[in-house]
């Protein structure tokens, strides 16, 4: 099947890891476009690309239009491409990369979908995640036809898997846990000042779970003052300008902090200065952003407790029980998406394979067919009708058992040796086009 993943997630790699390697939407579209993907591609015979990138995970989808290729050596090239990608040296994630190839990258891409390898089981934002990947590849011209089917696929299965399990029952997410951990640091959300940066989906739901908690003072500051006041709006929180932050910290008991920023935007230094002049109460730093906006040295400050996405899956690993009943159900329908995959997949070769082998053979009839009509001269209507039926015949009973094998063949392995000698013994030309299989758009 000639499709690969590589990637690092939350069980391979550390968040201080994981935030080096993490694209914003707009590093996904330059890095789709630049000329190290572009360039890579025709050597190692790949023509598609995608790029997952999440709090959690980071992964780079490649697919050869032909699909017929298989990868070997892909993966390998692969792994060092996604570091530079970043500008980070390949060596730097030794040990915590993944390689997928062939059925395992799309068994792999549906869990994801399905909300089962998430730090998070069964949470919901993924897979708007995953088709927003597909989106943005798409639309940069970056995928074609072959991750088109492999994301629908795993749409699809993420869809069944919220509507036909209960492995979204009673859901966790990232910013519930944020809250669960204020409410047990011994804060009264009804009395506490507390402050959300960063206006982004995190930021909104975590502002949306303090709210629905009982947080009353409720401060928003993010670098754009309109989607700070836009978001404010929502949550029925003041707005705070950027220049605001280093206040607005002196003044908080809880900080939930969920920025895109490329680095961190809660120094030690900012953070010492502000607590500086307040009697430093004790002062709590939620940090949910990936790359991690607290830098490392905040947790070293008196009174600070720091707890970023590591402390947090920690966490939600223990909360997970009833869930975790609902993982077979969610695997079978995995496993029953990727059959139909690699249906899609063997249709897309052998369909177009034995068109081609009758077309050409369909002309071989018709043209030996008028050369014996011509020795035998003149020739009546019902002889030549006589013929033409018998010649179609021969040619249907010769082709009807090949034709089958083909067609039933469910193996990938004999499926590429038969097309593969059917090509050859024929004389056909390779490569072959096939729509995505049908189902809802990625």
């Amino acid at each position: 099947m000639p499709i690969v993943c590589v990637g690092i997630n939350h069980r391979t790699a550390p968040v201080a890891l994981r935030e080096r390697l993490a694209f914003s939407e707009h590093e996904q579209r330059d890095a789709l476009t630049r000329d190290l993907l572009l360039e890579l591609g025709p050597r190692i015979g790949v023509t598609e690309f995608a790029l997952l990138s999440t709090c959690n995970r980071t992964e780079l989808y490649a697919a050869a239009d032909d699909v017929t290729r298989r990868f070997r050596e892909v993966p390998a090239e692969l792994t060092p491409v996604l570091a530079r990608l970043r500008d980070v040296e390949p060596d730097t994630f030794a040990g915590h990369v993944y390689a997928h190839a062939s059925t395992r990258a799309v068994r792999h891409l549906c869990r994801v979908a399905a909300g089962i390898d998430s730090m998070v089981l069964g949470e919901s934002e993924i897979l708007g995640q995953v088709t927003a990947a597909h989106e943005l590849a798409a639309g940069e011209g970056a995928a074609g036809r072959v991750l088109q089917a492999a994301f629908q696929t795993a749409v699809r299965a993420g869809r069944r898997a919220r509507t036909d399990t209960g492995i979204c029952r009673n859901p966790a997410s990232v910013s519930s846990e944020a809250v669960r951990v204020v409410r047990e640091w011994g804060t009264d959300l009804s009395a506490a000042r507390v402050l959300v940066i960063g206006t982004g989906k995190m930021g909104r739901l975590a502002g949306e779970a303090l709210r629905a908690h009982g947080a009353r003072d409720l401060r928003v500051v993010s670098r754009t003052a309109a989607h700070a006041e836009r978001l404010a709006g929502v949550l029925g929180a003041r707005p705070l300008a950027w220049h605001e932050l280093e206040a607005a910290i002196r003044e908080a008991d809880v900080v939930v902090s969920s920025t895109g920023a490329p680095h961190a935007v809660l120094t030690a230094e900012l953070v010492r200065s502000a607590r500086s002049g307040n009697g430093a109460h004790p002062l709590l730093l939620v940090d949910i952003a990936v790359p991690r906006d607290v830098e490392p040295a905040v947790r070293d400050l008196p009174g600070v407790r720091v707890c970023d996405l590591d402390d947090l899956q920690t966490r939600l690993n223990g909360n997970l029980a009833e869930r975790r009943k609902e993982v077979p159900r969610v695997e079978a329908i995995v496993e029953e998406e990727v059959a139909r995959f690699e249906d899609w997949r063997h249709g897309a070769e052998l369909r177009p394979l034995i068109a081609q082998m009758r077309t050409q053979i369909e002309e071989i009839r018709r043209r030996e067919l008028e050369r014996a009509l011509k020795r035998m001269g003149p020739a009546s209507d019902a002889l030549r009708a006589q013929l033409e039926a018998f010649s179609q015949s021969l040619v249907s009973k010769l082709l009807h058992e090949p034709t089958r094998r083909l067609r039933e063949e469910t193996d990938p392995d004999r499926c590429d040796t038969y097309a593969r000698v059917t090509r050859d013994l024929f004389g056909l030309p390779g490569g072959c086009a096939a729509s995505a299989p049908r189902g809802d758009a990625a």
